[in-house]
């Protein structure tokens, strides 16, 4: 009974005071893996979130800063103050995964934080998760960036919204860095990511019936895009539309056009090919209008 009495006391307030021996020796790693045995009392995990930004586990500072202002809100300065310890170390060392997380952090922990400093400093952030991006870029593009990169980051915040499902905010944003640049290859890549939202904005408006829409968004793609994978597809989707408002003529070529491309033979080309196939018995004078299955 007194070795498990001994044991009992020596278990999460023994983890603590080893915690605090080895952060007072300067043994940052032995200190984090002692309070994170220890609980995860607000207490802990400061003592956790500043260990491990001793230890240069920046990731994981952050991290506990934010578990320590969800827990404890009333320590939300505290967090705070923590996370832009973390994003100076992680701008100092070049750290843009910590960097970012911070950032992020920030913004949950204290919305009104000032981030212009953070903002050049990181630049335009890689690596991040869509609903990182949406977090982070909108607040380093209200804190005035360097005018060149602002551009890329519109480009970065439209290829999260693009992941997210929220085209219809992209595109436009697209369309005023194209406005705007004269950088060649950025503007390709800015072609690309619209037309892809253009194709996918296409062909759910012709899921829902509305082929007016469906015609603007394919055509769109078609002219930004021409003799790619994602032009090609528009193009079988206009097709489809003009044939379900029945104008099999332009269906048709729309359709041959995608058949008979130099591009290598590959789906998109099988798919033209059955449309037209379907459509033949029409052309020949067949009553009735078709609809193909695939748009």
């Amino acid at each position: 009974m007194l070795l498990v009495a001994a044991g009992c006391a020596w278990g999460k307030p023994g983890k603590e005071r080893m915690g605090d021996d080895a952060w007072h020796a300067g043994r940052w790693t032995e200190a984090v893996a002692d309070y994170a045995a220890a609980g995860s009392s607000p207490t802990l995990l400061a003592k956790l979130a500043d260990a491990s930004l001793q230890a240069g586990d920046l990731t994981g500072s952050a991290k506990a800063w934010v578990q320590l202002a969800t827990d404890a809100p009333q320590r939300a300065g505290e967090a705070a103050a923590g996370l832009a310890r973390v994003a100076d170390a992680a701008a100092e060392g070049g750290n843009q995964a910590a960097l970012a997380a911070a950032v992020v952090g920030l913004r949950q922990v204290a919305p009104g934080w000032p981030l212009g400093r953070l903002a050049a400093r990181l630049g335009v952030p890689v690596g991040l998760q869509p609903f990182e991006a949406g977090e982070i870029i909108p607040a380093l593009l209200a804190a005035s960036p360097p005018r060149e990169q602002v551009d890329p980051m519109v480009l970065a915040l439209a290829r999260a919204d693009r992941s997210l499902g929220a085209c219809p905010l992209a595109v436009p944003m697209l369309d005023g860095v194209l406005r705007r640049s004269t950088d060649t290859v950025l503007r390709d890549s800015v072609s690309a990511v619209a037309a892809t939202c253009e194709l996918s904005l296409g062909l759910a408006a012709l899921d829902g019936g509305h082929l007016g829409e469906a015609e603007l968004w394919l055509n769109r793609a078609t002219g930004r895009a021409p003799d790619t994978p994602i032009g090609r597809r528009a193009m079988v989707g206009f097709g489809t539309a003009r044939l379900r408002e029945g104008d099999s003529v332009t269906a048709r070529s729309a359709w041959e056009a995608v058949a008979t491309s130099p591009a290598p033979a590959d789906t998109i080309t099988q798919l033209a090919l059955q449309h037209l196939q379907q459509l033949a018995p029409v052309m020949a004078g067949d009553s009735g209008i078709l609809t193909p299955g695939r748009p």
